[in-house]
């Protein structure tokens, strides 16, 4: 029943007893009522809407599958929550950010393998909260399997399972800013005054960049080189990532400032502590790792621990888009009769 409905009943015969003004008033009340009811409701549609375009700003990790996000199942953010994956609709559920090797939502919130499944806890300096971009997949470090959508279906919990990173079901890709190659995102990460922080998050930032963007490898490799042609680069990338963390080389052997090393012998001298690796220092992150390939070798550390990750140039593969070395990841200390860890490196400003 509507107010002109309400307005324009007939009177009955009650309504001509003395309490009339009274019943009268209770109309007036109930019409009022309705109206407040109905500004109430309107203001509340008003403002979810600004909420959903706003959260709608925040980056999301999407599946190649569809139109679907990484998506917090139902809002719950208790430990233990299920993640899931969900329509893509910019709700705060799916505010998801990968940010210095975690799929974090609010910064406190971390996706964690446990078992074969994707839960959300809260974040810790666990391994099993911790990712590696890895081509156009999530991979855990905790025993480098990927996160999936289970047999390709969505709407239901994510797993982790056996990388196949060129299956669809393993594939994310972060929305970018408008306008900006995946080079010139930043995250917060990335601007924090921690030193080991800022050199991962660079380091990660230029992996997710050369593994999504391979038409940029050539605008990539001539950053790292500073414009010099063709050669072994992995002491300009470990040069560069310091360089763009605050921490730039002081006796480099070109003439550009001194930040650009590219013989990876000489880092060892750039002002760093030095850890043989038979003494039994852990390696943290943003160390420099070096290996006595041949010529030598250089490598960043991204995560540290008993079982490190790493990313590096690599010389010894041949990147069809430039013509020159690729770059990788992986965990390898030793390669057998090629060479193997010699030492790490630390910022001693860290």
């Amino acid at each position: 029943m509507n107010v002109r409905q309400i307005q324009s009943l007939p009177l009955r015969n009650y309504d001509r007893l003395p309490v009339k003004k009274k019943q009268t008033g209770f109309v007036r009340l109930a019409v009022l009522m309705l109206m407040a009811a109905s500004l109430i409701y309107g203001t509340y549609i008003v403002l979810a809407s600004v909420k959903v375009s706003a959260d709608a700003q925040q980056p999301q990790i999407r599946s190649a599958v569809g139109d679907n996000c990484v998506d917090d199942f139902r809002g719950i953010t208790k430990p233990g929550s299920i993640i899931d994956s969900w329509s893509c609709n910019g709700s705060h559920a799916q505010a998801w950010s990968f940010t210095s090797g975690k799929i974090e939502l609010d910064g406190k919130y971390c996706v964690s393998e446990i078992g074969s499944k994707a839960l959300l806890e809260n974040c810790l300096a666990n391994k099993n909260q911790q990712w590696l971009r890895d081509g156009v997949g999530l991979q855990n470090l905790a025993d480098n399997k990927c996160l999936s959508l289970p047999d390709g279906k969505t709407k239901v919990q994510l797993i982790v399972a056996n990388c196949n990173l060129t299956s669809v079901n393993e594939s994310w890709t972060p929305d970018r800013w408008p306008g900006k190659p995946l080079a010139e995102i930043s995250s917060p990460q990335c601007t924090q005054t921690n030193l080991r922080q800022k050199v991962v998050c660079i380091a990660e930032q230029q992996w997710l960049a050369w593994q999504t963007e391979p038409k940029l490898h050539q605008v990539l490799l001539s950053d790292y080189t500073d414009g010099n042609a063709y050669e072994e680069w992995c002491a300009d990338f470990v040069s560069y990532v310091y360089k763009q963390a605050g921490y730039p080389f002081s006796g480099g052997e070109r003439g550009n400032g001194g930040w650009d090393e590219y013989n990876a012998n000489n880092i060892q001298y750039m002002g760093f502590t030095y850890h043989s690796a038979d003494s039994g220092y852990i390696p943290q992150p943003g160390d420099i790792a070096y290996f006595n390939y041949n010529g030598g070798h250089v490598e960043i550390v991204v995560s540290g621990g008993q079982h490190p990750t790493f990313i590096y140039g690599d010389s010894g593969t041949v990147d069809p888009y430039s013509g020159n070395g690729d770059m990788a990841e992986n965990q390898l200390t030793s390669d057998g009769s090629l060479g193997q860890l010699m030492y790490y490196l630390s910022p001693t400003s860290a």
